[in-house]
């Protein structure tokens, strides 16, 4: 769908708050908390450059999405474009809103995690929690407080206990965690080291798999990653991959069948046995038995030259 940039609203010297309306001002579909949108960027001349967004704000039917974008040097040109090319009264072609990271929050504590941006789609659990009547805690890690964004709203929220997080030094999981009380919920949004850093610190606290969700972002190319060939030892075929394409998508355009869903390291339905080669893991999803078995190749790497997969 078409929809208009309505206002553009600036949040400290690196985060864009972007608002868009219906082309008639007519009400949007409904979202629900954690939701996102895809926003198909006109970038690449072989088609649009999709990025996905959190949405902000209060879920359900409304006039106007809100979405809020970093701006990343390391950028292929998504967030880069939308922070110096974008104008308001813009159009830009959307699709959505995708409810890939429900909120599933019991009677139980409800832990809320966001790590610098990924303060966008808890911005959202958090309006939804409160607007339930249910109390709940929402720590934001950031590096300085000049990334903090957003805080005003989450402050006059009643039932948030909010706990900020700044410096560059690891935050304590340990008071955020806690020990695990029956039906508490931990979601999380963040770079994957934070996240892989509370899944393994919450295991050794008793927290259940379960209880842990998280959603991920952050580029899964090192500066280290060197040129892969993939061999599939059922098809017998071979293809080479660059870095900064996923393992996934480069056995996608070669035609390969390959079971996949989030191509974010987060479900790990696109996990591949390893037959051969030093698989690189960059998920936030697998256990340490399944990382001894294969890996999530929409984020994975290798640091051998060669990868063979069972596929």
């Amino acid at each position: 769908m078409k929809l208009v940039v309505h206002q553009i609203l600036p949040h400290g010297a690196e985060v864009r708050e972007i608002r868009l309306r219906g082309l008639q001002g007519q009400t949007l579909p409904a979202w629900r908390a954690g939701a996102h949108l895809r926003l198909l960027l006109p970038l690449e001349q072989d088609g649009p450059l999709e990025r996905h967004y959190s949405l902000l704000g209060h879920e359900g039917e409304t006039q106007e999405y809100r979405i809020a974008v970093l701006h990343d040097p390391n950028s292929r040109g998504g967030s880069r474009w939308l922070h110096t090319q974008l104008r308001e009264g813009a159009l830009l072609d959307v699709e959505g809103p995708f409810d890939s990271f429900p909120l599933q929050a019991g009677p139980g504590r409800t832990v809320l995690v966001a790590g610098g941006i990924g303060i966008t789609p808890m911005h959202a659990m958090a309006h939804a929690l409160n607007a339930r009547g249910q109390s709940f805690e929402l720590h934001y890690l950031a590096r300085s407080a000049e990334r903090l964004v957003l805080l005003d709203e989450l402050r006059a929220l009643p039932h948030a206990s909010l706990y900020q997080h700044v410096g560059n030094t690891a935050p304590a999981l340990d008071d955020i965690l806690g020990s695990h009380d029956a039906e508490a919920s931990l979601h999380a949004c963040g770079p994957v080291p934070l996240l892989n850093a509370l899944r393994e610190r919450g295991a050794a606290l008793g927290w259940p798999a379960a209880a842990l969700h998280f959603e991920s972002f952050g580029a899964r190319v090192a500066s280290t990653d060197r040129p892969l060939r993939v061999h599939m030892a059922l098809s017998g075929a071979s293809v080479d991959v660059s870095p900064g394409t996923s393992i996934l998508d480069a056995l996608l355009a070669a035609d390969a069948f390959v079971a996949y869903d989030c191509k974010r390291g987060e479900c790990g339905q696109c996990h591949s046995r390893v037959l051969a080669g030093s698989p690189l893991h960059r998920d936030v999803c697998l256990s340490a038995a399944q990382r001894e078995q294969g890996l999530c190749i929409c984020v994975g790497w290798a640091s051998s030259a060669e990868l063979t997969l069972e596929l």
